[in-house]
């Protein structure tokens, strides 16, 4: 049931429920005596600083053997950068094109890994041998040598696989966009992507520059027949555009004609692109840039197309004449981002945005049952593993309890399927709740760096999470 920003039914919060249960240890024993009161939600406009979403700022770095502070550097780099939870790092290789990298090129790189951890943003990487449009000139002479590099940047890309996000392209082409480059057949990025495979963590994710592509690489037309669960590179391979919302074709990301008159190995027109990005991207990542002011990036189509294709992250740099008509474009009427500007309005829904709608606490004979209600109104997943948890503490002794939550909040694909609903449930056998003044909290986390997951509530979390609600117990009848 479609709910508003503002949830009817606060009354919830003051709900008291008594339920008579016999204590264990059989017959003769004293009843014990429940009281339950359940919390209630209200969505907000709030900003959330939540990790693998948003807008980014782009920083890059040209690789060699010099000496130099790369903590100095990445401060520098992020003096200014206080909202965005991602950073797009390019690291240009082209001093190395005729050799392997060195070793003083490795330790560079993993000083300006190192110094990137200690900030509070997880990583889109792109290797590149051009920031110019002169690839060909730029680029190795033999795909080998491109490969190479592949195997030796394999420690640290493995090192650091919790803070890296994404990989985007393969390494070749103008800007490393895979356009403009000796390396670029079928063959030739078959073969790139998967050494990238082999030389990255299960958990980074790949992306290649246009939906043709990722056809052409898994030999697959309908991405739909496959779940986290499969270990295929289709699972891993996501997108990059940064040609977004630039013409009908996204700047020469899409083509024209169907699948039916073109087949699955050519690029479609913008409708079936979207939709082949409305089932895709509901697995993997999507992110890049807008471009070239026009009707496709005014800011409901704009809006409409970025929730169709799933879009995580954009950048906040490009393209200037975009993003200043969001920023003066009022967002469409209603709910809680109603009236908020377009560039506010973006941010929020960039990514994923989960929002509890309702608690529920309920008890049988042997188990009390919590449930939290989920939506994702945000534009795509929640992609990185997310671990959830119902916590109880007592006020009276502070003893703690936590309970693990079966339930995956990636299966809220967020954008077209806003409406979704997720119920989480922990189940907590009674014989483990001693006599006390329980509250119960639900606490979600990121895995891969222990970061809390921020709900878009009113309600601000606190040391075990957001309150559900309170279970008292004690008197004796």
């Amino acid at each position: 049931m479609k709910r508003a920003c503002k949830l009817a039914g606060t009354l919830l919060a003051a709900l008291a429920v008594m339920l008579l249960l016999t204590a264990a240890g059989g017959e003769g024993k004293p009843l014990r005596r429940w009281t339950v009161e359940e919390a209630a939600f209200t969505e907000s406009s709030k900003l959330l600083r939540n990790p693998n979403r948003g807008f980014f700022h782009l920083y890059g770095t040209l690789l060699d053997d010099e000496t130099r502070d790369f903590q100095a550097l990445v401060d520098g780099w992020l003096r200014h950068d206080k909202e965005t939870a991602l950073s797009l790092i390019e690291i240009n290789l082209a001093n190395y094109r005729d050799c392997p990298i060195s070793a003083k090129g490795l330790a560079n790189l993993e000083a300006l890994l190192e110094a990137l951890t200690k900030t509070d943003k997880q990583l889109v990487l792109r290797f590149l041998y051009d920031w110019s449009g002169n690839a060909q000139e730029t680029e190795p002479d033999t795909l080998g040598r491109v490969l190479a590099h592949m195997r030796q940047l394999e420690p640290l890309l493995r090192a650091y696989s919790s803070r890296i996000f994404s990989l985007q392209g393969v390494f070749v082409g103008d800007c490393g966009e895979m356009h403009h480059s000796a390396y670029l057949s079928d063959e030739h990025v078959r073969t790139l992507i998967r050494q990238l495979e082999k030389v990255t963590d299960e958990t980074t994710y790949l992306a290649v520059r246009t939906p043709v592509y990722w056809r052409k690489i898994t030999n697959l037309s309908n991405p739909g027949g496959f779940s986290r669960k499969n270990t295929v590179l289709a699972v891993r391979l996501g997108l990059f555009n940064d040609g977004m919302l630039g013409s009908a074709s996204d700047c020469g990301t899409y083509g024209t004609g169907t699948l039916a008159e073109k087949g699955p190995y050519a690029a479609w027109d913008r409708a079936e692109e979207l939709a082949f990005q409305n089932t895709l991207c509901r697995l993997v990542p999507n992110g890049g840039e807008v471009t070239l002011d026009n009707p496709y990036n005014d800011l409901e189509n704009a809006i409409r197309d970025l929730e169709t294709m799933h879009v995580t992250y954009i950048s906040r740099d490009h393209q200037a004449q975009v993003l200043s008509k969001w920023e003066n474009t009022k967002a469409p009427a209603g709910g809680c981002f109603g009236g908020l500007d377009g560039i506010t309005y973006m941010e929020r829904r960039l990514g994923y945005r989960l929002v509890l709608r309702e608690a529920r606490l309920t008890w049988d004979r042997e188990t009390l049952t919590v449930e939290a209600d989920v939506q994702n109104v945000g534009f795509a997943p929640v992609y990185k593993q997310a671990d959830a948890q119902v916590v109880l503490w007592d006020a009276r002794s502070g003893q703690e309890l936590a309970y693990p939550v079966a339930q995956d909040v990636r299966s809220l694909a967020g954008g077209t399927d806003k409406e979704q609903t997720l119920t989480l449930q922990a189940r907590v056998p009674l014989a483990e709740l001693p006599e006390g003044d329980w509250r119960v909290y639900l606490d979600l986390t990121d895995r891969a760096t222990g970061q809390r997951i921020l709900f878009g509530n009113d309600q601000e979390p606190g040391k075990y999470g957001y309150r559900l609600g309170e279970a008292c117990d004690g008197e004796e009848g």
